[in-house]
C-alpha cells in the first residue's frame, strides 16, 4: 500500500460506498470488528477519516498485488498480505479480494473488500522468572 491518506481520499466520488467483510473474528483483534460494513463517504474529509481509521494501528511487513483485471468501469485486484498488530505484536497474514467502480469521471464510486485471514501467530512475551 502506498500514498498518503489525502491524495487516496481525493480519488473517490462524494457518495462512495465501501463495503468490508472479513472472517476477522479469527484474529481477535476487535478494530477489525468496527471497520467491516458498508460506509458511505460524503466526501474527501469522510474517505480521510475512514481511511486514517483503518490504517492507524496496522504496520504491514509486507502487501503484495498478486494481480489485477480492469474491464470498462469495473476493476478487480487481489492482495496477500502480512502485518503485525503494534499494540499486541501479534502476526497475522491473509489475503483480501478487492472490486472497485469507476464513475465517468474515473473517481471511485463503489470498493468491496473481502479479506481471508490465514494464519495468527500471537506475540511471545519473555516470561520473568
Amino acid at each position: 500500500m502506498s500514498g498518503t491518506v489525502g491524495s487516496i481520499a481525493r480519488h473517490f466520488l462524494p457518495g462512495a460506498v465501501i463495503s468490508q467483510r472479513s472472517n476477522a473474528a479469527l484474529s481477535d483483534e476487535p478494530w477489525f470488528g468496527r471497520m467491516e460494513g458498508e460506509f458511505r463517504l460524503a466526501g474527501e474529509a469522510e474517505a480521510r477519516a475512514f481511511f486514517e481509521e483503518l490504517l492507524k494501528r496496522t504496520s504491514y511487513i509486507s502487501y503484495e498485488l498478486r494481480g489485477i483485471v480492469c474491464e470498462f468501469d469495473e476493476a478487480a485486484s487481489r492482495c496477500d498480505w502480512t502485518r503485525r498488530d503494534e499494540e499486541s505484536g501479534t502476526l497475522i497474514t491473509g489475503t483480501t479480494m478487492y472490486w472497485f467502480g469507476f464513475s465517468s469521471d474515473d473517481r471511485i464510486r463503489t470498493i468491496e473488500s473481502i479479506g481471508s485471514i490465514h494464519s495468527v501467530i500471537p506475540s511471545r512475551r519473555a516470561e520473568t522468572v
